[in-house]
Formats: C-alpha cells, structure tokens, sequence
C-alpha cells in the first residue's frame, strides 16, 4: 500500500497569477511597484489599382499597468480600436506562494517541477513547500491531480469524464563542487468512487501511478563530467481488478506499490558523458524510453525510442577559429511490436574564423534524414508489397558567409557577402536502407532554395549615418515549377538632433521570373522618423514618437496582370512608467 504525506504550511499573502510573495519586502522601500505603458496607434490606407485589402483608416490604443506588492503581482491590460474592444483584469487568486529566504510555498492552483520522468510541471489543487538551503534542495506536495467529471449524458459520450485523482510526492538533492545526487517520488491514484454513474461500455478506467527516478553528476579532474538518470514507473489501467500474484507482473517496487494484471513497469534511462579542456571538448549523449513509458505527472510523454549523440567542439590559432557539431541518431519500435520502424538521423556542423579584425569567416551544414521501413507481414500467401511503402525524407541546408571591415575609427567600411542553400524532398517505394547519412541521390525532383546576398556598409561616425547598398537573389525549384527574385535596395539611416530622432530611408527593386517567364516588377518605399525625449527625472517615465510610411509601386508585366499602387502610413505615440 502506498503512503501519502502530510502537508502543512502557514499561509499570509495572496499571490495572483502564480506568483510568489517575498516577505524580506516587508516595510522596505520597494515592497511595491507599480509600472505599465499606454500606446497609440493610427494607420492610414490606401490602394489605387486594385481593391482596398484592409481598411482606410483604423486606430489602436492599448495599454497596462501592473502593481506588485512583495511579489504580488496585480496586472491590467486593454485594448480598444475601430474594430474591437477589450480588457481583462486576472485578479482570480489562484494560487499562494510565500517566500522568505531559502523556504517557498506552494497553494492552491500550481505546479512544481521534480523531474522529466515523474513529476514534470503538472497543474494541481494543494499545498507544496520547497527548501533550498545552501548545497541542499527538497520539496514536497499534495493535491489533486485531476477533479471528477461525470458522464455527459446530453452528448452520450464519455470524452470528458474523469475520475478525481490525487496525487503527492517528494525530491531531494544534494549538490556541491560539481557533484550531485536527486532522487524524486512520485505517486497518484484516482478516486474509483469519485463517479456516480459510469458506462458499462466506458473506456475510462480508475488508475494508478508511482514513478521513482534517481539521478547523479560529477566532475573527475575539473574537465570530464558524467551524468545520468534512471526512472521506473509502475502504472495500473485499472484498479477495480483484483490484485493477483499469478497474473500480474513481477513487482519492481514492493512495498509501495501493488500491481494487479493491468499493471506494468516501464523503464527510462538518460545519461552524458562530456570532456572538455582550454581548446577542444566533446559530450556523448544517450537516452532510452521504453514503448509506454508515461506518469500521471506529466500531460505528455515521448516514448519508444533510443538516442545517441555526440557533440564534439575545437578551438585552434589562438581562439580565431571555432569548429563545433552535433549529430545523433534516433530510432523507435524498440520491442519490434510496431509493423512500421523508424530512424532519423540529425547532423550539424558549424564554423567560424577570425582571420584578423577586418576578415571573418562563418559556415554551417545541417543534415535531417529519415528512414521508415514497412515491416514485412509473416503470411504464407502475402507478397511482399509493402516494400513500396517505405518512405525515406531528406532536408539539408548549408551556409557560407564572408565580412570584410576596414575605414578609420571615423569612417568605418563593410563587405559582406551571403550564401545559403537548401534541398528537401522524399522518396517512396522499394529501395534499401539508404544508411544514416542523408543521400539526396535517391530524391528524384528535390524542392531546392538558393539565396545569395551582397551588400556594401558605410558609417560616418561623427554624424551617427550610415548607407547601405545591397543586391539579393533567390531562386526555389521543384518539379517544373522554377521561380526567381532579383533586385537591389540603398538603405539610409541618421541619428539627429542629440541622436533623440532617428530617420531611415530606403527603397528596395525586385523583378520576379517564373519558369524563365517575367512576372513580378516591384518597388517598394520605406521611411521611419522615431524621436524619444528625455525627461530631466527619468523616474517619469519614458515617451516615443514613431512615423513609418511604405509606398509599394507593383508595375504592370504582361497582358495578365495589371499594375497598382499601395500605401501604407503608421502614426504611433507611446509613454512607459
């Protein structure tokens, strides 16, 4: 039989929101604070050409303001337009969360958090209390996991019936100079007389849960580092059966538990080895889930499948040059129960060289591969067929980019030049196991994206403006669909007036072709004045003044498609306190 613990604590401030109260606040200057902003916004419209595509004129004023007392936080949020109006006022309490120094509490409406494997951030209605004195943290609650809701008799359907579940558990941890251990408890069971009137043909049985997880970490000579977790959850489907000795499974955890024949125990396993010195480093990861493997502590749980990663790292010519990846594998149907089985394979590589101060150099690659196998069905008469069902994804996408930075302190000067390029696709039918690396030989019409930008910076420091000078390109394939976008863009920005307003300009041309066939000629327009004051006290607050006008000019490329002008205008005005 399993025991539940008994939870007390002394209960003083109301918290709103799940927020805690800090005591040590008490009497002191600061014990509160209010603090909100209020925003006003008018946007102008205007299309000529075509029909309007949203209104002529709309207006926004929205605004918050938000009192914290010890921690206590009490906001206010509106909003109201042309369109709409609304407001909400979260002053419902929910839950209390007292705090004076290495002690917290918990009521009402909260959630704690023990581990992934047992108790992970789960809502619950009760009482926690957590101590965190210096190299110690323990915690422990109770409370129901889950209210009972009876039969909709209306509907017929037994969808959102629940039997009321309880729930309590415990952690401990112990860390100090880079060793730690934590073992967390957790266990619920629902209430099988919670419901009046249950279906004789309802699938919503009574159940019961405990998850034990174990866990440690420690450093061996300052650079290797191990860690590793094991849990165990033993779950019932159903406890009005009847405990049997003869037809339930072996018991795992005697003493707090009672498995019956709808019970089983599943496992969890996570753990990581990492080295990691002045100029290189490496971590190996692993982590298993067992088919199955779910708590009442947590809303969702991925199981069935296996991890392995490495993640190795270097630095070389004096921390100039960086070099790090990341690559795993993954695969599922780890008790070979399932017909399908998949693997996935994810790799990543990135770099990055400091030449000098004016060159630097980065790329990246990144690999996402997966492989699904139909497992062949064992029939004396059946053909295997199902070959043709295997299904193999691949995306890959690399990057490359080059900046250049030279001029005087005053007159400061930049190239840089963009590449990226990206390839997806998936192939189905009877093929072999392509292996983990991705191979996009086998994708027939691959989607490909290709982009490449250039651009040229200067910045007259003294006047606090820059130009920029830009050219892009961008072409997407796939099948006999073939698009590309071509164009320049100047951009100008200056900072004036004590740099208290700042102005930007810019204007941007692309042409569009599809399938070698011109489709798009297009200017677009950009100005934006923002000015923010400074008050001689700043404990006033602060106020903005935004101006931001795009003038969009799509020119007429062919008899089947016409030419049109779109003006879009944003006057906004802001104080925050």
């Amino acid at each position: 039989m399993t025991a539940t613990p008994y939870i007390s604590a002394a209960l003083i401030f109301i918290s709103i929101g799940s927020v805690g109260q800090d005591l040590e606040k008490l009497g002191k200057k600061d014990m509160m604070k209010v603090s909100g902003g209020i925003n006003y916004s008018n946007i102008f419209y205007n299309a000529q050409g075509i029909p309007n595509r949203r209104q002529p004129y709309t207006y926004f004023l929205n605004g918050n303001i938000s009192a914290n007392i010890m921690g206590i936080s009490l906001p206010y949020t509106f909003s109201f337009s042309n369109n709409q109006l609304s407001y909400t006022q979260p002053v419902n309490i929910q839950s209390l969360n007292p705090t004076y120094k290495w002690v917290k509490g918990y009521l009402g409406i909260t959630a704690m958090n023990f581990s992934s494997y047992t108790l992970n951030n789960h809502l619950f209605s009760g009482a926690g209390v957590e101590l965190t004195p210096k190299g110690f943290k323990c915690a422990v609650l109770y409370g129901r996991f889950k209210k009972a809701l009876e039969y909709d008799f209306a509907s017929g359907s037994d969808i959102n019936m629940s039997y009321k579940r309880i729930g309590w558990g415990t952690m401990a941890q112990y860390e100090k100079n880079g060793q730690s251990i934590k073992i967390t408890y957790f266990a619920a069971k629902d209430d099988a007389s919670s419901l009046v009137f249950i279906p004789v043909e309802s699938s919503i049985k009574p159940m019961e849960n405990t998850a034990l997880s174990v866990g440690a970490k420690t450093t061996v000579f300052k650079k290797l580092t191990f860690e590793a977790e094991y849990a165990i959850s033993a779950l019932t489907l159903n406890t009005r059966v009847s405990p049997d000795f003869q037809s339930a499974p072996k018991n795992k955890l005697p003493g707090i538990f009672t498995p019956n024949s709808t019970s089983a125990f599943y496992n969890a396993y996570k753990s990581s080895l990492g080295y990691r010195s002045k100029n290189y480093g490496i971590s190996f990861n692993y982590e298993r889930i067992d088919p199955g493997y779910k708590t009442l502590g947590a809303y969702y749980f991925n199981n069935d499948f296996e991890n392995f990663t490495i993640a190795p790292s270097i630095t070389l010519i004096k921390g100039r040059l960086n070099i790090s990846a990341n690559t795993g594998l993954q695969r599922n149907n780890l008790d070979n129960a399932k017909l399908n089985s998949t693997r996935r394979w994810v790799g990543a590589l990135n770099m990055s060289y400091n030449i000098n101060k004016s060159w630097n150099i980065n790329s990246s690659f990144s690999n996402f591969t997966t492989f699904t196998r139909q497992k062949p069905q064992t029939d004396p008469f059946y053909k295997n067929t199902l070959d043709t069902f295997n299904v193999y994804q691949v995306s890959q996408s690399a990057m490359l980019s080059f900046i250049y930075s030279f001029g005087k302190s005053d007159f400061k000067q930049s190239v840089s030049v963009t590449g990226n390029y990206q390839i997806s696709g998936q192939r189905q039918g009877a093929f072999s196991d392509p292996g983990a690396v991705g191979n996009t030989a086998l994708i027939a019409a691959p989607a490909t994206v290709r982009n490449g930008n250039c651009s040229y910076t200067i910045l007259f420091q003294p006047s606090k403006t820059s130009v920029t000078i830009a050219f892009n390109i961008n072409q997407s394939s796939m099948q006999e669909f073939d698009a590309v976008y071509i164009g320049p863009s100047l951009n100008f920005a200056r900072a004036i007036y004590k740099n208290l307003v700042r102005l930007s300009l810019g204007s941007t041309y692309n042409k569009g072709y599809t399938n070698a066939i011109k489709t798009n000629d297009v200017f677009n327009h950009r100005c934006s004045i923002t000015y923010a004051p400074k008050f001689q006290n700043e404990k006033v607050g602060k106020m903005g003044f935004s101006l931001n006008a795009t003038y969009l000019q799509n020119l007429q490329t062919g008899q089947s498609t016409r030419s049109f002008n779109e003006f879009t205008g944003t006057v906004g005005l802001n104080y925050n306190f």
